[in-house]
């Protein structure tokens, strides 16, 4: 029977979670907020078991004591002792050990169940074949045997009676017991001639009081704190996930407002100046400005999940640098993708960062015409690679900028694609910097060469100012 290994097991010595096993346990049941079987389960355990085990002995040794010394059932005593305390020793301890392996579930389960079945075929071993044997060599020591060496026999009963076999409540038991073979309490002292069927029934029965005793239900406990811990940490896993996704959002809101500041007071700043020297490029940057309003405003009511699209990322940024080059009439710039990609997800505001990063870090500082380009396309594989590229300054260039943003957006991406997607960061030979965001495969973008990525793809770069 397989059974899958816990990602995030807790150590043996340390209490389950509270979600798992509870709060209120007493003296008795604290054991059971330990994984079964550790060392602090098996000792809690033997607290219980022991007193339990007590409470049946103290009345069997009082008996047996109080009963005459020719009568004394020795045998039968030591009988009941080994069965009860064996099982209760034997098998947690000999569990315990093989936790502290620390084996694959799998493997674990095998060896859990394989010390449960050799303490149990240990005790029917020992009712079938060993009982009798120790309790004729305790006889011999005790001197309660016959005249000719075999053993007297004394009945143990179920309400803890002691007597000789000439005894009339002997045979009343004795009576009682022949005729119902699993009325006498296991380990009774009886002929060793006696039925075979009701020495089957004995040993059945010891062997279901090993069974119980040594933890087999302990075991079936065993599985299902695997499978809570399992669930628990599916569960602990879901609530993390989504409170790096809130924050993820949180930090995106942040992102979008970091956008707006940087270049909307420069270009109020920019139309003013211009009305009073060229009234023409002022009534253009305003032109400019409303375009770019138009296409960021709603996005920053609705672009706060992961289902932005291409086209939509693109307008943005085609807004932008449209207003950009009406304030520097120096820039250049061009946007294109392919029709069949405009519909493919994109997450919301990275181009539009990744692009007032070029302008900010690498097309300001430049002296004379500068150039923008952002390009779409397809892979091989089917993945979304997104160029943005410019003939700015370069690394090195410009020394206001922090990484803040370029590190929130890889973030984002981990969030959002489980390392599927990346944003790499190269100078390219002509001078400035290249960012490329590659985006995993989506199965509703045609890939190169299918039917729907021949058409004629319009030309999405507006024309240059």
């Amino acid at each position: 029977m397989h059974v899958s290994a816990i990602a995030a097991e807790p150590p043996l010595d340390a209490p389950l979670p509270v979600e798992l096993v509870g709060s209120r346990h007493g003296w008795f049941t604290g054991y059971r907020r330990y994984p079964v079987f550790s060392p602090t389960w098996v000792r809690g355990r033997l607290r219980l078991t022991g007193t339990v085990i007590a409470c049946v002995l103290v009345p069997l040794v009082t008996a047996v004591w109080n009963a005459s010394a020719d009568s004394r059932p020795y045998g039968a005593l030591v009988q009941v002792v080994v069965h009860l305390l064996l099982p209760c020793l034997l098998t947690p301890w000999l569990a315990s050990m093989v936790r502290r392996r620390h084996w694959a579930a799998a493997r674990e389960w095998q060896a859990l169940v394989a010390v449960l079945v050799l303490t149990v075929a240990s005790m029917a071993a020992f009712s079938l074949w060993g009982a009798e044997p120790v309790k004729q060599w305790l006889a011999e020591r005790t001197g309660t045997v016959n005249a000719d060496g075999s053993r007297k026999v004394v009945v143990l009963s179920v309400g803890v009676t002691v007597a000789g076999p000439d005894s009339q409540a002997t045979s009343a038991a004795a009576s009682a017991s022949d005729s119902a073979g699993a009325s006498h309490t296991p380990g009774g002292d009886r002929p060793s001639d006696w039925d075979p069927t009701e020495r089957l029934v004995n040993t059945v029965l010891w062997a279901v009081v090993a069974y119980l005793l040594g933890g087999g239900v302990a075991l079936s406990g065993w599985r299902r704190e695997r499978t809570g811990l399992r669930q628990l940490q599916q569960e602990r896993d879901l609530q993390r996930a989504q409170a790096e996704r809130r924050e993820a959002e949180l930090r995106l809101s942040v992102l979008a407002a970091q956008v707006e500041p940087h270049f909307l007071f420069n270009t109020l700043a920019g139309v003013r100046s211009a009305i009073a020297t060229d009234p023409a490029r002022a009534s253009e940057m305003i032109d400019r400005l409303v375009d770019y309003l138009r296409a960021s405003i709603p996005r920053l009511r609705t672009d706060g999940s992961a289902q932005a699209t291409l086209g939509g990322q693109l307008d943005m940024v085609r807004a932008y640098l449209g207003l950009m080059a009406a304030r520097m009439p120096r820039l250049h710039y061009s946007v294109q993708a392919p029709a069949h990609l405009l519909t493919a997800p994109c997450p919301p505001w990275m181009l539009i960062s990744l692009v007032e990063n070029a302008v900010k870090h690498g097309i300001e500082p430049k002296i004379g015409s500068a150039h923008i380009e952002v390009t779409a396309r397809c892979d091989d594989d089917g993945a979304l690679a997104i160029h943005i590229a410019d003939d700015g300054v370069g690394f090195g260039g410009s020394t206001s900028g922090t990484g803040l943003g370029l590190g929130n957006i890889r973030e984002r991406l981990q969030q959002l694609h489980q390392g599927r997607a990346s944003l790499t960061l190269r100078a390219r030979a002509e001078g400035g910097v290249e960012a490329t965001i590659t985006l995993p495969p989506d199965p509703a973008v045609p890939r190169p060469g299918h039917p729907a990525s021949e058409h004629p793809t319009p030309d999405h770069s507006p024309a240059m100012p």
